[in-house]
């Protein structure tokens, strides 16, 4: 597939000739889809409006097959400086084509104007500080088919415009901003989200996490980013997180050094569970979990994820691994949403038909999918449901089925899988089965949800039904079937 448009634009471009960025967005206004995504990338940008401080801002935008682009950066005159931040754009444009391609060229017959195209969108914040270092910060946001498929994500830049050089921490703070940026971080999103914090958010604020390598320099405070749903729903966006400069004082390079008394170490105490989404459950209560197979779709489950975070609630995802490889940041999202994710094997295989070796061989496979991805499946579901004692025996996590078949795999139809769970009855202690990769799953969950919310069941995870209405902690090895979930 050739290289888009935009990759031989940034590739020819030189600092002599930035306008052609803007020109070339004027030549296409024309077309209909760049028109389209001018309006739509409106929002983006103007998310930064008040936070461009160096520089002029230039615009490229183009809508083209199978690779769309709206991108804000700044120019700042300064040959050095502009030259870097168009490779750093070009780089960004060069990941986001190799992680698509082949996703492009798979559906490449179905694809058309609007369907099976990816969009990057990246937008900006710049500052210039009184002693010349200037900071340059990207958020940027993937999209597929209209949906999702990353979380908004940060990086930054800081520069010495007196040099041309590219500075990092080291450069500019000693060793203990970090623990002060950790300490206010933590006080500041305890006391403003208190519940909605979700996740390890204790360990993604520790003074040695990543968080703290990425900011931006103003004359009166370092702003740090955190990325959506890294640590609170998606209602919250990207995150800025602006300390003011006197918190740090003693840490940059140019204060005269602190000197720190030792610190007197308290017994720890006993972590408190996090909230997930601030969900309280009541055991006395119904409860059913939905569980949807076959994911992660870059589509179909970023829009029942949607749903879910709409209505604050939960599910379980059976995702297989050659799926989690190419969509990892879905099943991110799964997690950060505070919902379960387990393994449905590698590749969809009939578990009953693998010897031990081959049953140790896809969970190790599959295992390293989820590994890089940053999530650790709780549970397993074997595809088709088949088990038997030597997948129990070389399985490592608890082996779910489910108790309700909605048969949407077999329907396609929006009214039939409605049909199919209400007609199970009483759904208290029930696993309802579904795929995460069909639309028209997407589409009878936006109904499902409420109308079950609305009849009182609290929706759970598989996990959280076994323990709230089995009193058990899953085991591993264990069956956790059709007569379990009765």
């Amino acid at each position: 597939m050739k290289k888009h448009r935009f990759l031989a634009a940034f590739t020819a471009c030189t600092l002599l000739a930035l306008s052609a960025f803007g020109s070339f967005t004027e030549a296409a206004a024309a077309d209909s889809r760049t028109a389209a995504l001018t309006t739509q990338s409106e929002s983006y940008f103007n998310f930064h409006k008040d936070t461009q401080h160096w520089g002029q801002a230039k615009t490229f935008i183009s809508a083209k097959d199978p690779f769309s682009y709206a991108v804000q950066y700044p120019v700042t005159n300064q040959a050095a400086l502009d030259e870097q931040i168009i490779k750093t754009l070009k780089t960004k444009a060069d990941a986001f084509e190799n992680a698509y391609t082949k996703a492009a060229e798979e559906k490449a017959e179905e694809r058309t104007p609007d369907k099976h195209t990816g969009t990057l969108i990246v937008g900006y914040d710049s500052y210039i500080t009184k002693d010349n270092i200037a900071s340059v910060s990207f958020l940027e946001t993937r999209k597929i088919d209209g949906a999702y498929t990353e979380p908004a994500s940060w990086s930054t830049y800081l520069f010495d415009t007196t040099t041309g050089k590219a500075l990092t921490a080291k450069d500019i703070f000693r060793d203990s901003y970090r623990e002060k940026a950790s300490a206010y971080a933590l006080d500041y999103f305890q006391k403003t989200y208190g519940k909605q914090l979700f996740g390890n958010y204790k360990a993604i604020l520790a003074p040695e996490s990543d968080v703290f390598s990425t900011f931006a320099l103003t004359d009166n405070s370092v702003i740090f980013y955190l990325d959506k749903y890294e640590i609170l729903p998606g209602d919250c966006g990207a995150i800025r997180l602006e300390i003011p400069r006197e918190v740090f004082k003693g840490s940059f390079l140019t204060d005269p050094e602190e000197v720190i008394p030792p610190v007197v170490e308290e017994p720890a105490q006993p972590e408190e569970k996090p909230s997930e989404t601030g969900r309280v459950i009541d055991p006395n209560k119904p409860m059913v979990a939905l569980t949807y197979d076959d994911g992660p779709s870059p589509t179909a489950t970023n829009a029942i994820l949607d749903v879910l975070e709409k209505y604050n609630a939960v599910a379980t995802f059976y995702d297989v691994g050659y799926r989690v490889a190419q969509y990892p940041d879905v099943v991110k999202r799964e997690a950060a949403l505070g919902c379960e994710v387990g393994s449905h094997s590698y590749d969809h295989k009939d578990f009953k038909k693998l010897s031990a070796s081959q049953i140790q061989a896809d969970v190790k496979q599959v295992n390293a999918a989820f590994a890089k991805a940053g999530v650790k499946p709780t549970s397993f579901r074997p595809p088709y449901g088949n088990t038997n004692a030597t997948v129990q025996a070389n399985v490592p996590l608890p082996i779910v089925t489910w108790s309700v078949d909605t048969l949407d795999w077999k329907t396609r139809n929006v009214d039939s899988i409605m049909k199919e769970v209400k007609g199970a009855g009483n759904l208290d202690s029930k696993v309802i089965l579904m795929h995460g990769i069909y639309d028209t799953t997407a589409q009878a969950t936006a109904k499902l949800v409420p109308m079950l919310q609305e009849q009182g069941y609290q929706l759970v995870t598989v996990s959280e039904l076994i323990q709230y209405k089995h009193n058990e902690t899953p085991k591993a090895g264990k069956l956790y079937g059709y007569s379990y979930f009765q």
